[in-house]
């Protein structure tokens, strides 16, 4: 038997990499409360039936969605793991994660969109942001941030100007992402 026209057989990871990256697409255009499961299906030439096959669940498919970035952002960082010594050092790694999400829009805007959401305790997503929140302040202050004098306070910092940024670009491409970076980057590390 043949599949039906416009349906393609995959091997079952390369079919869920499709489904994770169709749907990082589409949740990053339309936030995950404006995407149904139909069309998630559609945007992988699947049915809805053949979608619940890989992921149970539209929450399922979010946290999978979630969880594949996170797997992303780790493996670009993988080997740099170890305390930074000093302030350059750490500008050096972070100027990287800025450079790095500089060239994924959709997976900036999917963060943006789906922490924004997750704001809501009832959002599937809501106890995963809070978690990697916690997490990830803790490791800047780890990893990023033990040369400064007051690592927990520099991490809220961090992150604020960083999530307030991306948002900012976000509306405005015409901001100079990179540059206002730069520019934060030589006050902060100064420090």
């Amino acid at each position: 038997m043949t599949p039906a026209p416009g349906r393609r057989r995959l091997p079952l990871a390369e079919r869920r990499e499709e489904i994770l990256q169709a749907a990082t697409e589409l949740i990053a255009a339309s936030g995950f409360k404006g995407v149904t499961l139909e069309a998630f299906a559609a945007a992988c030439g699947m049915t809805k039936a053949g979608l619940l096959h890989h992921f149970h669940s539209r929450e399922e498919l979010l946290i999978a969605v979630l969880e594949r970035r996170d797997t992303l952002d780790l493996t670009s960082v993988v080997g740099t793991l170890e305390p930074a010594p000093d302030a350059a050092t750490a500008r050096a790694v972070m100027s990287g994660f800025v450079r790095r999400n500089l060239a994924q829009r959709s997976l900036v805007q999917l963060y943006t969109v789906l922490s924004a959401e997750a704001l809501d305790p009832a959002h599937p997503a809501h106890a995963y942001f809070r978690t990697r929140l916690r997490e990830g302040r803790a490791m800047l202050e780890r990893y990023l941030l033990a040369w400064h004098p007051h690592p927990g306070a520099a991490a809220v910092d961090l992150l604020a100007f960083l999530d307030g940024l991306q948002l900012n670009w976000l509306r405005d491409d015409g901001i100079d992402f990179l540059a206002q970076w730069e520019a934060f980057a030589d006050r902060f590390f100064a420090a």
